[in-house]
């Protein structure tokens, strides 16, 4: 796949400038609980909820406050979690804690906005796919924080978060593929390009 570097520019500025302006109207307080009784309606039908949002169902001030839970969650566990080095370096580890929710939702997206020509999305639905289907993600980084505060519980969440995150693949792979409206054979290796590039610029920050 190649890609042009200021066409790529221009849709991660575009991308950005989308969300932003969306997120200004958001109601927090009425989204919250939206978003709760969203959230138990997904319980019911995971799958089916993942599609019809990358069907273009507007639920993307929703996909805002759980986005906002995860980011939450991830820097309380990392603030709570314990770490080697001194201060700089815990500094370090909150922060990409907190920014890694947002690099794992914000690159698939510029790629699927820039793979995704033929069945074009807009940059809302397809951040909104994205959060949805790593709803169990958000669960796995709330249970990092009982983790966090109590040690020996991993015994019993360790296999939970193991279980939710294989969930969370499969959501994941699942609502990419309604984006590009392609058969699973033919989406496959575009899935595993855009799980690769996501997971190397993570690693790399």
């Amino acid at each position: 796949m190649e890609i042009d570097k200021e066409e790529l520019k221009n849709e991660a500025k575009e991308t950005v400038n989308q969300v932003r302006d969306t997120i200004k109207n958001v109601d927090i307080n009425k989204e919250a609980k939206e978003t709760h009784g969203f959230v138990k309606g997904m319980c019911v039908e995971p799958f089916e909820t993942v599609e019809r949002v990358a069907n273009g169902e507007e639920v993307f001030n929703r996909a805002v406050i759980l986005l906002i839970i995860h980011i939450a969650a991830a820097t309380i566990a990392s603030i709570l979690g314990y770490s080697y080095g001194g201060i700089v370096n815990k500094l370090k580890e909150i922060i990409l804690s907190a920014i890694s929710p947002i690099v794992a939702i914000l690159v698939p997206t510029i790629l699927i906005v820039l793979m995704n020509k033929n069945n074009k999305k807009s940059a809302t639905t397809v951040i909104s796919t994205l959060v949805v289907a790593s709803v169990p993600s958000i669960v796995v980084a709330i249970i990092d924080v009982l983790e966090a505060i109590l040690r020996n519980v991993y015994l019993i969440t360790s296999p939970i978060s193991s279980a939710l995150s294989a969930i969370a693949i499969i959501l994941s792979f699942v609502g990419m593929k309604r984006l590009f409206d392609e058969e699973k054979g033919k989406f496959l290796p575009k899935f595993a390009l855009i799980k690769f590039i996501t997971a190397l610029v993570l690693y790399v920050i």
